[in-house]
Parts: C-alpha cells; sequence; structure tokens
C-alpha cells in the first residue's frame, strides 16, 4: 500500500493509524477541517475539507490511493440531546457523501475503501452476535445503519468497500479506559450496574493493525473489530484493579440515567460480539483477553 487517505485522521484510531502507517513508509494524506496543521514528517499531507458543506479543498487531487473512513462527531463526548444526536448522525454520513462525490468527480481516485461503523448496530443480547444478526431501533443502531449504507454505495462505483464495526476501543491516549480510570485518582473504581454486562472492546494497536489488514485485503464485506474474548465489565474492573489499587463500587443504573440520558443505555447494554469472522479472513490479535490488553496499557 502506497498511499493511505484517511478521514478522522486525528481522532484515538486515527492517530494510531497514521503512526503505524508512516513507521511503514507509507504516504499518509488526512482530510483535516482545520486549514493547517503544523508538522514535520514529509510523508504526511493535511488536506482541508469540510463535509457540512460537501467540500474538499479543490487544488488536491490523488490517485491510486486507499482510504480509512473514519470521520464522525464523538458519541461520548457529549450528553445526546437532539441536536447532538443529529450531528452525530450528520457527521458520519456527510463524510461519506462528501467522498463519494469526489470519487465521482474524479478528484479522488481509489483503489479501495475500509470504512469504519461500530458494534452500536447490534440490539442487546445474551447471546453471541455475528455480522449477519439484525439492528434494532435504538438511536446508535439506527446511526450504524446509515453509515453503512452511504458506504455500500461506493461498491457499485466499482470500489470494493469493506466495513468495520468497532468495538470499545481502550487506549491509554484517551477514549472509555480513560474514562473508567478518572475515579480511581480517588481510589475508586466505579462499576456501571452491576457489572454483569458484556463489553466487547479492542486494543487500540490491534484496531489500527485490522483497519490496515482490511485495506491490504480488499473485500466488500462487514467484520466486527474487536478483540477474541469479550469481557464483563467486573473483569474488565478487575483486570484495572490488578494494576491499580482502588476500590470497586457499583453506580447505580438511575445515577447514570440522571448523569448521561439515554446514553446511559449504551453503558448498561451487553452485546458479547463475535470476531469469528475476521480470524478465519486470517487477522489475529495481539491482545485476545482483557487481561492482556490491561497490562499492556497500565504496566
Amino acid at each position: 500500500m502506497a498511499k493511505v487517505l484517511i478521514t478522522g485522521g486525528t481522532g484515538l484510531i486515527g492517530r494510531a493509524l497514521c503512526k503505524l502507517l508512516l513507521a511503514q513508509k507509507v504516504e499518509v494524506v488526512v482530510l483535516s477541517t482545520q486549514w493547517t496543521v503544523s508538522h514535520k514528517n514529509p510523508k504526511l499531507q493535511y488536506v482541508y475539507w469540510n463535509p457540512k458543506e460537501r467540500f474538499i479543498d479543490p487544488d488536491f487531487t490523488i490517485e491510486g490511493v486507499g482510504i480509512i473512513n473514519l470521520a464522525g462527531a464523538g458519541v461520548a463526548e457529549k450528553r445526546w440531546t437532539p441536536n447532538r444526536k443529529q450531528e452525530i448522525m450528520d457527521s458520519r454520513t456527510q463524510s461519506l457523501q462528501t467522498l463519494y462525490d469526489a470519487i465521482c468527480s474524479g478528484q479522488i481516485q481509489a483503489t479501495n475503501m475500509v470504512s469504519a461503523s461500530a458494534i452500536g448496530y447490534y440490539a442487546e443480547s445474551d447471546r453471541l452476535l455475528h455480522e449477519e444478526d439484525a439492528p434494532d431501533n435504538s438511536f446508535l443502531s439506527s446511526t450504524c445503519s446509515l453509515w453503512e449504507k452511504e458506504a455500500v454505495r461506493f461498491r457499485a462505483l466499482g470500489i470494493p468497500t469493506a466495513i468495520a464495526r468497532v468495538g470499545i476501543v481502550l487506549s491509554k491516549e484517551g477514549g472509555a479506559l480513560q474514562e473508567f480510570l478518572k475515579p480511581l485518582r480517588l481510589g475508586i473504581a466505579g462499576i456501571p450496574g452491576n457489572g454483569k454486562q458484556i463489553m466487547s472492546w479492542i486494543h487500540i494497536e490491534d484496531i489500527a493493525r485490522m483497519f490496515l489488514y482490511l485495506l491490504e485485503t480488499p473485500s466488500n464485506e462487514t467484520f466486527n473489530a474487536v478483540a477474541d474474548n469479550p469481557a464483563s465489565a467486573n473483569a474488565l474492573f478487575d483486570a484495572i484493579l490488578h494494576m491499580k489499587r482502588g476500590l470497586k463500587i457499583p453506580i447505580p443504573k438511575i445515577a447514570l440515567e440522571l448523569a448521561l440520558g439515554e446514553m446511559s443505555i449504551e453503558i448498561l447494554k451487553s452485546a458479547q460480539v463475535s470476531n469469528q469472522k475476521i480470524r478465519h479472513h486470517g487477522f489475529q490479535c495481539q491482545y485476545p483477553t482483557i487481561e492482556r490488553a490491561i497490562q499492556n496499557l497500565l504496566q
């Protein structure tokens, strides 16, 4: 892979992907909503775009590039007001629509694409969930369905487009793990609800490697981007407390509902998602268990 174009390249996964690609001497172009971004790597280029306006800097063109689409407003960054929910949905669909227009006009000539989705696609279930399982009518599920529908349109242009439904990404650079660690500054590990809900997670290094793997093995398939072994919230915090001192304290469901509103549904939802398909496709996680992942991240 000689050239890769990334949307959402300044986010948690995007930063890890840029680091991985640049280490392999791959030329990386990041579509950014900032006009100028300072950096010193000659293999890295930032190009201005504004998906709300369907705009990409008209002076920019590129050929023979693989696309990794990660763009979208952070789901857990703000309370889900009606306006925020619309922003979360629009940011995902408008980004893909802008890429689609750029490809149709010839501004971007793509070889293939990998587009992010999320395991929020799935309904709560006590059984193992696979790619062919149906979504439900929740906000995140509806968002993921529209997100994927926009990505699938690229296949009709002759561009192989894989979809990766990303689980809870664990990283020491931000995201869910940092939120879990914050109360530990006070010696407290706040367990959401009863802690029995299953969380389908993935180590930051594995998700970056998985996106690159899917880009290097083009397909028109959908894959669950999670680790081999989903874990309960209790198991996750046990792994954290093996590395950090603290006392486990349950956070009642009603407290989460008051603090987070509708978002609390996702925090308390149990979703045991299988990565069997990507493993059979040939990808192997370096961190298949929660214990190994947390040890690596917190050692």
